[in-house]
């Protein structure tokens, strides 16, 4: 009896989760525009007050535009760490509009925090496995390896451990995700799905990737994962059919392999897609790395400002929005 009624809970749940995605999705549609998304992926390396005064200057001279921040977890992890300090330097480029998502790399004192084995590969930048020597001596190791080098079970446990720590320091419950170097294999979806996630914005379009990076390793590898997202590709479901989620393709890039005016090359693509049928609505991501603000921010900046130029001048309903569906409860 116990189990009919679980096999009922979760009838009902799948029905009514299904009744309100169709209710707000129809009610975006009925809008009819183009969004504009601008992400900030936060690497967990260091916090350089040059790359956070630069993204200071942003926020001060776009004050109306919200951004999706993908929060790590592992400047908390490392060796030393003053968790008032990394408080204080992340919050200090915050805004009352922005959102709090979710960014892992395979920091090995954040995979080790949640106790899980660390692995040394693959990794996207060399052949081999990562040197033990290159963590001791920068102090943390493991950002170029791919984190569905691990299992479900262990992303689940890093996962809700980087939840924790963010929380605990006063952040917002994350309920959207990017995963380091776009890599969420099935496995990462899945530990996704089981921790509570809405929004994954793994999916990248490879093709604005390729050439764009000393080594070519990452880019066949997101060639493999992604193979049928474009510039062009707009929000979908994906994961568990018991528990998905809405891959938010971040087809626009980041800033640190793509400019301004190659950014409004992608708008102007989905903007035709657009007008094709008026009555959707497209989502464009664009966004750029806190650890290189002060090098490539000001392609944002560029960027913004040809967005909005050239929406005006083509009389586009555009806006800026921080994460689709946001207000949505599920």
């Amino acid at each position: 009896m116990r189990v009919c009624k679980q096999h009922q809970s979760v009838i009902h749940f799948i029905f009514v989760s299904a009744f309100l995605i169709f209710t707000l999705i129809s009610q975006v549609h009925a809008q009819g525009k183009v969004i504009g998304i601008i992400s900030v992926d936060w690497e967990g390396r260091i916090l350089d007050e040059k790359n956070l005064e630069a993204m200071e200057a942003f926020r001060e001279d776009y004050p109306h535009i919200g951004l999706l921040h993908f929060l790590n977890a592992a400047y908390y992890t490392k060796t030393n760490a003053n968790p008032y300090k990394v408080t204080r330097k992340i919050k200090q480029v915050l805004r009352n509009n922005d959102e709090h998502g979710l960014h892992i790399h395979a920091w090995r004192s954040l995979v080790e925090y949640a106790n899980v084995t660390f692995r040394r590969s693959p990794n996207w930048s060399y052949p081999g496995p990562i040197s033990l020597n290159s963590c001791y001596t920068s102090g943390d190791c493991g950002a170029n390896v791919p984190i569905s080098a691990y299992t479900t079970d262990e992303l689940k446990d890093i996962i809700s451990v980087s939840k924790q720590i963010l929380i605990n320091n006063g952040f917002k419950q994350p309920v959207s995700f990017r995963a380091g170097g776009w890599m969420a294999e099935p496995n990462v979806i899945t530990a996704l799905s089981a921790e509570g996630f809405l929004f994954d914005s793994s999916a990248t379009a490879p093709a604005l990737l390729k050439g764009r990076r000393w080594s070519n390793r990452l880019y066949n590898w997101l060639n493999g994962l992604w193979t049928t997202i474009t510039p062009v590709s707009q929000p979908y479901l994906i994961g568990p059919a018991y528990s998905p989620l809405w891959e938010i393709p971040d087809n626009g890039i980041l800033a640190d392999y793509i400019t301004g005016p190659e950014m409004l090359a992608v708008l102007k693509q989905n903007i035709e897609k657009w007008r094709k049928n008026p009555q959707q609505t497209i989502y464009v991501s664009i966004g750029f790395h806190q650890e290189t603000a002060d090098k490539y921010l000001h392609r944002i900046r560029d960027a913004v400002d040809l967005f909005e130029n050239y929406t005006e001048e083509q009389q586009v309903p555009f806006e800026w929005i921080q994460l689709p569906l946001s207000s949505a409860t599920f």
